[in-house]
């Protein structure tokens, strides 16, 4: 049969333009307040309708209906839409269906809307809508009906399909253990949650009745429980061709949230699935599906003022979250948010992202930054461009020690669009003191302090600190040891000079590199050998240090704003 009914191209405002794959999905993305949900509410009423206005995101909606009018009424009924006669005196055929739901359509009229692209009036049958402010209204309980008419509702369906039941069913018991049932014993329709463990027949029994009755509603279930299965009910049962979703995994847990968007990824037919989201929980379980339909990524910003949009590849993507540590980083939160400044780890994410919230200008619009850790430093350049190809302004924080080989300053400038070329002389003066500077301890002198480390009685087991200062005493004393206790402090004269232009180079580019030399250092007063008990000193101790930078790092915080700032960086690569 050659008919289908799709979107075939959105122009958008800034004049992107958008080809959404026919049988498959487009997912909006973005940072909050971007306007994902007023696209796709701009987008719904023009794929059957083509209007003009004051558009904020969506300049013009193309759709392509192909087939002849015999073809479309083949087509809606297998579907679900068959046509019945209303009345003996209108013996005309009839489709439930037309603009609402609930209307009856002529078939002949339908067949001639259709051949003459009056699509506005079978939109019913064409485009389906779920908005998050309507998500907990779900569609629990539907009247008995004559079945000379068919079903007009999802839980008709459901009572006239037991195999619609069991694939709804599959889908909750993955996401919350309990399947669903169709209470039919009452005088209305009702779903409920569970199973009575009997055969349905009829007349039913007492016990069937007793049975059904003691089961939990679907509308006494949470609201994730609602949500989820308000969603599946307007989608994978009996779909219309285009179907708009804001929102998906509103009132949904993160895994529900993911195991959603792997089920509407995979959806079967002849459907174009549009999604605005607000998580990397649902985006993973798109990336995720196996069997997916084809995929558009759009992702809007409208940080800058106005309106733009940026189609990201979705191999892209997907690239990103397949690297382990990256992935369970939350590295793809990034997309949803302005900007993105990237750290070695955990820890450093939580201490700038306080001093950022500290140090802002309370009257300044709301940074929506977030911190990532890429669980070291080889990670962080490469992850910085990726995230940039996507459009995101992306900042590096590095300790002093990524400068103590050529080739990691080069692969890094080079990822982020950058050179060594006129920085070699200085990486080679900065690195050659540091060699210099490497101590070897002699025997005399590593028993000496060996057992100044070694304190207490002899049965005393040892501290994590005896063995780090061990292993230190064993590693001998480098330069670049020092340097990272240190940073910029520690040089002078040509060297410190050499060091400072690395620093103004790097940051050029977006890679910050800490001049005091590694994160433990800007809070000197508490003791350093532990990061997780230097990090405890710093959020709890009772001085608080988090709450008071000082000026070097308030400087270095601003210097990474004015970066990250889009007014500022329009020639960031």
């Amino acid at each position: 049969m050659s008919i289908s009914f799709s979107v075939s191209t959105i122009t958008l405002t800034d004049g992107t333009t958008i080809n959404p794959p026919a049988n498959g999905m487009t997912v909006f993305i973005g940072p909050n307040n971007s306007g994902k949900s007023l696209l796709l509410r701009e987008l719904s009423p023009r794929i059957t309708t083509p209007t003009t206005g004051d558009w904020k995101w969506v300049s013009t909606v193309d759709s392509t209906s192909v087939g002849s009018g015999a073809e479309f009424l083949s087509w809606v009924a297998e579907r679900g839409h068959r046509t019945y006669l209303p009345n003996a005196q209108h013996a005309r055929p009839t489709l439930r269906g037309g603009p609402q739901a609930a209307s009856a359509v002529e078939a002949d009229s339908a067949a001639i809307w259709w051949e003459n692209g009056k699509l506005q009036d079978l939109r019913s049958m064409l485009v389906t809508e779920q908005w998050t402010h309507e998500r907990l209204r779900v569609t629990a309980v539907a009247d008995k009906w004559d079945h000379a008419e068919p079903a007009g509702n999802p839980v008709q369906y459901l009572y006239e399909d037991p195999e619609l039941t069991k694939e709804l069913s599959k889908y909750t018991m993955e996401a919350f253990g309990e399947p669903l049932a169709v209470d039919w014993t009452g005088l209305k329709f009702m779903l409920r949650v569970g199973s009575t463990g009997m055969e349905d027949s009829t007349p039913p029994p007492p016990e069937l009745v007793r049975a059904y009755r003691g089961l939990p509603t679907l509308m006494e279930q949470g609201d994730g429980f609602k949500a989820f299965v308000q969603i599946l009910l307007h989608t994978v049962l009996r779909p219309t061709p285009v179907i708009l979703i804001d929102e998906p995994e509103a009132f949904l847990h993160p895994p529900q949230a993911r195991l959603l968007g792997r089920k509407l990824a995979q959806m079967s037919g002849q459907t174009q699935v549009f999604v605005a989201t607000h998580s990397a929980d649902f985006l993973a379980g798109v990336l995720d599906a196996q069997n997916a339909r084809p995929l558009a990524l759009v992702r809007l910003d409208r940080s800058s003022g106005s309106p733009r949009a940026c189609q990201l590849e979705p191999d892209a993507v997907s690239d990103l979250l397949r690297t382990p540590l990256l992935r369970y980083s939350n590295i793809s939160s990034g997309l949803f948010y302005d900007r993105v400044v990237l750290c070695e780890a955990e820890g450093d994410c939580q201490f700038y992202a306080a001093t950022f919230d500290v140090t802002r200008d309370t009257s300044a619009p709301h940074e929506n930054t977030i911190f990532l850790h890429t669980s070291g430093k080889d990670r962080l350049a490469d992850t910085a461009r990726r995230l940039r190809t996507f459009g995101i302004p992306t900042a590096v924080i590095a300790d002093f020690d990524l400068l103590n080989d050529h080739t990691t300053v080069r692969n890094a400038m080079h990822a982020l669009s950058g050179t060594v070329r006129d920085m070699s002389a200085d990486i080679k003066t900065l690195n050659d003191h540091a060699n210099a500077e490497r101590n070897v301890p002699t025997v005399a002198g590593f028993r000496k302090q060996m057992e100044s480390v070694l304190t207490g009685r002899g049965n005393r087991q040892l501290t994590d600190a005896m063995i780090e200062t061990m292993g230190d005493l064993l590693n001998g004393s480098s330069g670049w040891g020092a340097l990272k206790k240190s940073g910029l402090q520690a040089l002078n004269g040509d060297v410190y000079a050499a060091a400072e232009r690395l620093l103004k180079n790097t940051a050029a580019h977006g890679l910050f590199v800490v001049p005091c030399g590694e994160l433990e250092q800007w809070v000197r007063n508490v003791p350093s050998k532990n990061k997780a008990r230097w990090l405890d000193g710093v959020f709890n101790g009772t001085d608080r240090w988090y709450q008071n930078p000082t000026n070097e790092l308030q400087d270095f915080c601003q210097q990474i704003r004015s970066y990250l700032n889009p007014a500022d960086t329009a020639d960031q690569p």
